[in-house]
C-alpha cells in the first residue's frame, strides 16, 4: 500500500513568506495601480502644458494665474492684477 506523499517543510522559511504576500496582495494589481498613478500624473502635467500653449514656462504660468496674477509672455513674468491682495514677502521685514 503506497503512503501519500506528506508535505516537507521548506527549509527557506522567507521563500513562503513571500508565497503567503503574493497571495494577500497580487502583483499583476500592484503595477496597475502604480503605472495608473504615473498616467494620472503624466496626464495633469500634460494637460497644463498644452492648456498654456506647449509653452516650457507652464508651472510659473500655472502659478502665476492661480495667485491671481496675469502672465506677461514678452517679458516672462507675473503681473500681479490691481485690486488683488498678494501676501507681502517674508523676507521684507528683517531688519
Amino acid at each position: 500500500m503506497k503512503k501519500a506523499p506528506q508535505n516537507h517543510a521548506d527549509p527557506f522559511g522567507r521563500s513562503n513568506a513571500l508565497e503567503v504576500l503574493g497571495t494577500l496582495v497580487p502583483l499583476k494589481a500592484v503595477v496597475t495601480l502604480l503605472v495608473t498613478a504615473v498616467f494620472i500624473v503624466a496626464g495633469y502635467y500634460f494637460s497644463l502644458y498644452a492648456i498654456h500653449g506647449f509653452d516650457p514656462d507652464f508651472l510659473a504660468i500655472n502659478k502665476c494665474v492661480e495667485s491671481g496674477g496675469r502672465w506677461d509672455r514678452q517679458l516672462r513674468i507675473c503681473q500681479p492684477l490691481p485690486g488683488i491682495y498678494t501676501a507681502p514677502d517674508p523676507n521684507a521685514f528683517q531688519y
